[in-house]
């Protein structure tokens, strides 16, 4: 009885192996299977569009210049470059110019912050500083001008942004009197990188 004893001894003993093995085996399954999701999902994220501002884009703007009617509403015509945002603010410095009848201009610098209003929209307010030259046209009066405005746009799925842009412009209490004006434009932000196609 002695050998037999042995034998199924060993046979338990060869099982108990065998099963501890496949048992690693399949614990270790799941981590293939995850990485595998993974990798699916950093490639559906590379596939993704990117931030609108992490590119460097262009902003064509056309609307009205000034919201007076005694300025019979002047028309303007600018476009501004705006560069990767930076510094964990996201903050998006950016140059332009904007022309008007009869000699208007305004040739500026600023910086921008987008922000997402769900998976399409953004909200971006801005702040700029430039040289306007008035045409003798509209309230501005001194070279030295201030812009501040506010954005919304919609992204489409090649990357290109439509929005709604009001600004106001005017010497921020530097001269008296602080004439100013208020603009109102259509705005296209054009990527100037391609950042992929949506899913």
């Amino acid at each position: 009885m002695r050998p037999v004893a042995a034998l199924l001894l060993g046979g338990l003993i060869s099982c108990c192996s065998s099963s501890g093995a496949a048992s690693a085996q399949t614990a270790g399954n799941p981590q293939a299977v995850e990485s595998a999701a993974d990798s699916v999902r950093r490639d559906e994220a590379s596939m993704r569009p990117a931030h609108a501002l992490d590119s460097p884009s262009l902003v064509f703007a056309a609307g009205v210049f000034a919201l007076v009617e005694a300025y019979d509403y002047p028309y303007s015509f600018g476009v501004t470059y705006v560069a990767r945002p930076l510094t964990a603010w996201r903050l998006a410095p950016g140059a332009g110019f904007a022309v008007g009848p009869d000699g208007i201009a305004f040739m500026y610098v600023d910086v921008r912050r987008d922000f997402a209003l769900g998976e399409r929209w953004s909200f971006t307010p801005s702040l700029a500083a430039g040289w306007f030259i008035n045409g003798d046209v509209i309230g501005p009066r001194d070279h030295l001008e201030f812009q501040s405005g506010i954005l919304f746009s919609r992204r489409f799925d090649n990357g290109l942004r439509l929005g709604l842009a009001g600004l106001h412009i005017s010497n921020g209490g530097l001269e008296q009197p602080n004439n100013g004006t208020e603009a109102v434009l259509l705005t296209l932000q054009v990527p100037l990188q391609n950042q992929g196609t949506r899913k």
